[in-house]
């Protein structure tokens, strides 16, 4: 039998995690859904996983997960940034004294432990972590040329921007009935086809500037986030 000493602290936290998730259903129920999905696990292994008795490998994880009806990340990682916060929640993270400030920190590997929002960002193929193995003598992360590490970083990780579902396939096709009716009503007007692409041209560029802005505030909603959140445990702990 394997012990939790030699699990990892990912390992720890998946199994910590399953027991969280797994308390709103009988072990018994969570087996039963394991089988069905050909991946079978016997209550008694159920409880020696939630114990860190036995290991998961990546095929568990992911019939877990589905089973429990949380992604992988969320096993992985723990609940997200942001969500409802809970006591038995503080277990998961390391807080470290950053510039007179409490940081809480999520640990990956050994060496490695970052900011949640960090950690997430990464997990969700947003943003890379850079080369941090080369870093471990260094404080912080740094790319040659980061726009172009960031672009290459989602191409390989996140999904495509224009991914549709059967619902959005369904919008973007009346949207573009509409197009299509607008750019006959334009010619009918008189407008030339070069006129038409003109107008079409701008209005995509402009919603391409816009997005590029809302990018950016959400990148600044985060970090103020972020702050406020430290400056919340501050004021907690010196009341």
């Amino acid at each position: 039998m394997e012990t939790s000493s030699r699990l990892g602290v990912v390992g720890q936290r998946v199994a910590k995690e399953v027991a969280r998730l797994r308390g709103r259903i009988p072990v018994r129920e969570l087996s039963q859904r394991l089988s069905k999905l050909g991946r079978p696990i016997l209550p008694s292994g159920i409880t020696k996983l939630e114990q860190a008795q036995r290991r998961i490998d990546v095929d568990d994880l992911m019939a877990l997960a589905v089973a429990l009806e949380v992604t992988p990340t969320r096993l992985l990682l723990g609940p997200p940034p942001g969500a409802v916060e809970r006591p038995d929640n503080d277990e998961l993270y390391e807080v470290e004294e950053v510039s007179g400030s409490d940081v809480r920190f999520l640990r990956l590997l050994p060496e490695l432990a970052l900011e949640p929002w960090e950690v997430w960002s990464w997990a969700l193929g947003e943003f890379p972590l850079g080369e941090i193995w080369r870093l471990s003598d260094e404080n912080s992360v740094r790319f040659g040329d980061h726009q172009e590490a960031e672009a290459r970083f989602r191409a390989e990780n996140a999904l495509p921007p224009n991914r549709l579902t059967l619902g959005h396939a369904e919008g973007v096709q009346e949207a573009m009935t509409d197009v299509d009716h607008a750019v006959k009503d334009a010619l009918d007007e008189g407008l030339t086809e070069e006129q038409i692409q003109q107008l079409v041209t701008r209005a995509v560029t402009s919603w391409r500037r816009e997005k590029r802005v809302d990018q950016e505030n959400q990148k600044r909603y985060r970090r103020l986030e972020r702050g406020a959140e430290r400056a919340h445990e501050r004021f907690d702990r010196e009341d």
